[in-house]
């Protein structure tokens, strides 16, 4: 391995996806990786890479399974929630009129479509919405929203907007409290 130090990557300079901007982003590039015997034990067993011209996004999808401390009903709405959500990434690369197959597993679900995604998705791109969390869940990194977040980029009527639980700016953390009734610092 050898390191450039004349490329700028250790300027520390950052790339951020969108300049760091939430809301809809047009025409970004799309690929997907597969969790490789290398990758750690915890990574996503896929992970969605969404580009634009300075920097990336990305979602992980582990398979579907069942957690024995949810009921039944909760497992299958956790299970269609992570399908739904891939198939709306394979909506989007592939054609209006084409016709899935059926599967027996979630697994097999899951492999099929992201096989359809990586075989159609090349040279394509989509439309993606991203944002800073939600007002119950925020964020201080720019990622994709849950639901909503990717269309073709060819679709001429657009569901990518922003709802009203959407975290559109960057979140600070206050600054620490100025109290006259606290302890000097101590020098060490």
């Amino acid at each position: 391995m050898s390191f450039n130090l004349n490329d700028g990557g250790f300027d520390g300079s950052v790339s951020i996806f969108n300049n760091g901007i939430a809301g809809k982003v047009n025409n970004v590039k799309i690929a997907v990786n597969k969790k490789t015997a290398v990758d750690p034990d915890n990574a996503p067993d896929y992970k969605v890479v969404f580009s634009d011209a300075i920097g990336d996004v990305n979602v992980g999808f582990y398979y579907p399974v069942a957690n024995p401390l949810f009921d039944e009903k909760r497992n299958k709405d956790l299970e269609g929630w992570t399908i739904s959500r891939i198939l709306s990434i394979a909506k989007s690369v592939l054609p209006k009129d084409f016709v899935f197959e059926n599967k027996d597993t979630a697994k097999e679900v899951v492999d099929y479509l992201f096989s359809l995604i990586r075989q159609n998705s090349e040279g394509k791109t989509v439309n993606v919405f991203v944002t800073y969390g939600t007002t119950q869940k925020a964020s201080k990194y720019l990622g994709l929203r849950y639901f909503d977040f990717v269309e073709s980029s060819d679709t001429t009527v657009s569901r990518l907007a922003k709802k009203p639980a959407d975290l559109m700016e960057r979140i600070e953390a206050d600054a620490p409290a100025t109290d006259s009734t606290s302890a000097p610092a101590t020098d060490w």
